[in-house]
């Protein structure tokens, strides 16, 4: 995940883990685009987390680099993929995707989850296409998957405090996360505070708080920074079954050649 002086997934990267551990639903998406690249690899995904895509691409027998600047996060995917005894078809590194320096040239390379939302400066965005474009082979393609429907949504919820979930954790405590969103008066940006709250029955409940920033995105403004980085935009889909996009498909997700 990509840190950007409010965005720390080092403070809730287990928690990540507990929430996201059965959500696969963009994984066929990543697989047919790996397939179409040839067999295995090599894939490139930047902001990797703690491995929730890296772990079953390299069951199925493909080689990945996973980028990300949390070390938790980095520690976890290590942790889950030696368990499986898939470390030697992964390459994990500690980098901000803005200053992405790889010894490697990628056919397929994605970011997925919003990711790439967490840059909110067009210096930043332009910087990090530009980057992930210099780590292509001619032909290559790129994914990015951005919120849409939800993000938007959350525009006008400022100062409510939303309920995202509830889960049961290894030790038996439960998780649940509040999320309160609040949209800037000046620029198309979303701040998310997160409540992270861990509690047994009887005991003190045990928050964590941290913030995370998304850029809204209009499709036209990213289908030109892609071409000004040296893209050839083919598609943009709505969901993860590859929809066409409309403006209010949950997401908004783009295919890419590298030019």
């Amino acid at each position: 995940m990509q840190r950007d002086t409010v965005n720390d997934y080092d403070a809730f990267a287990a928690f990540y883990d507990i929430e996201h551990a059965h959500f696969l639903e963009d994984l066929d998406l990543y697989r047919d685009f790996a397939e179409l690249c040839g067999p295995y690899g090599p894939l490139l995904e930047v902001a990797c987390g703690s491995g929730r895509l890296l772990l079953p691409l390299a069951r199925e027998g493909y080689e990945l680099t996973g980028v990300d600047i949390s070390a938790k996060m980095l520690e976890r995917a290590r942790q889950r993929l030696a368990q499986e005894g898939l470390l030697s078809r992964v390459t994990l590194v500690q980098q901000d995707m803005r200053a992405l320096h790889l010894e490697q040239r990628f056919r397929l390379a994605f970011i997925a989850l919003g990711s790439f939302a967490h840059l909110t400066t067009r210096k930043d965005q332009q910087q990090a296409l530009a980057l992930l474009r210099a780590h292509l082979v001619t032909g290559a393609t790129l994914i990015l998957d951005l919120s849409n429907a939800d993000a938007r949504a959350m525009e006008n919820l400022s100062g409510q405090l939303l309920h995202q979930g509830t889960w049961t954790c290894e030790d038996g405590s439960l998780l649940t996360h509040f999320v309160s969103p609040a949209a800037s008066n000046t620029r198309h940006m979303l701040e998310l505070v997160h409540f992270y709250d861990q509690y047994c029955q009887g005991e003190t409940v045990r928050r964590t708080v941290t913030r995370t920033t998304f850029y809204l995105f209009e499709r036209s403004e990213l289908e030109l920074m892609l071409e000004q980085a040296g893209f050839v935009v083919k598609d943009v889909y709505g969901n993860y079954e590859m929809a066409p996009y409309e403006l209010q498909s949950p997401r908004m997700i783009f295919i890419a050649e590298a030019r």
